[in-house]
């Protein structure tokens, strides 16, 4: 068999994560990845081969960056407390960065809009869900050759920033990850850009960062979300291109 198939726009897919450039470095049994894995291509020369093979696949990106903190504790603390230090520079709390040694990383989970959101959506899939213990989590939303979006099925307002923020929030909620001395979550968003590639992840983060009020009026339905909250929230969305977190 072909290590790799050009899809009809010429794009390799290569046949197994065990040939594919990124992946084959990596635990490919993995029950995160192998349901990456079933998730398939329904049409065309690569019909049924997984989207995950693609070279142009951010996923295999996340999985090749992210997956070895799974199992090395002190990459984990590394990589972690760098990706937040770059990101918030300004604005991280001494107890998230004291509870990166406890960081738990999920990759791709679903989670559920807030019963208050009036428009039907399904669920959200960040890449990784950085749970630090007790104190807070982080969405992290990568990209590699391709966009934010910009609308949902249902909602052509709804971009996938403020649905991260959304989501993110409502689950520190629900998860009761307070900051300390206050009632106030610690939800974290950042939009990690790989490689150079052009792209609207920046300014359509930048509709929210630093702007408490684009927050609010996004989130009217968030009832338990107090002007603090918006505030808290519009410094705790970032951008950060950041090439190779694992300087390989």
């Amino acid at each position: 068999m072909d290590d790799y198939v050009l899809s009809d726009s010429g794009v390799r897919v290569w046949t197994s994560p065990e040939l594919h450039p990124l992946l084959r470095h990596t635990d490919t049994s993995h029950p995160s990845l192998l349901d990456k894995l079933a998730e398939t291509y329904q049409r065309g020369r690569v019909s049924g081969l997984p989207r995950i093979l693609s070279e142009n696949s951010e996923d295999a990106c996340t999985w090749y960056y992210f997956s070895p903190l799974l199992s090395d504790g002190a990459l984990r603390c590394q990589v972690l407390e760098e990706l937040m230090r770059q990101s918030f520079p300004e604005a991280v709390p001494s107890q998230i960065l004291d509870a990166i040694p406890f960081a738990e990383l999920l990759f791709w989970p679903k989670l559920s809009p807030p019963p208050s959101r009036p428009v039907k959506e399904g669920d959200s899939e960040p890449d990784v869900l950085i749970r630090l213990g007790n104190r807070g989590l982080v969405l992290l939303e990568a990209k590699y050759r391709s966009g934010i979006s910009e609308r949902t099925t249902h909602d052509e307002t709804r971009d996938q920033v403020i649905r991260l923020i959304d989501v993110g929030s409502w689950y520190a909620r629900q998860e009761d990850l307070p900051d300390r001395g206050s009632e106030h979550h610690n939800s974290y968003v950042v939009v990690l850009q790989y490689g150079d590639a052009p792209s609207n992840a920046e300014e359509v983060v930048g509709r929210y960062k630093g702007r408490p009020d684009s927050i609010k009026n996004a989130l009217s339905y968030r009832s338990d979300l107090t002007a603090a909250d918006h505030q808290r929230l519009s410094r705790s969305v970032t951008f950060l291109r950041w090439a190779d977190p694992l300087n390989r």
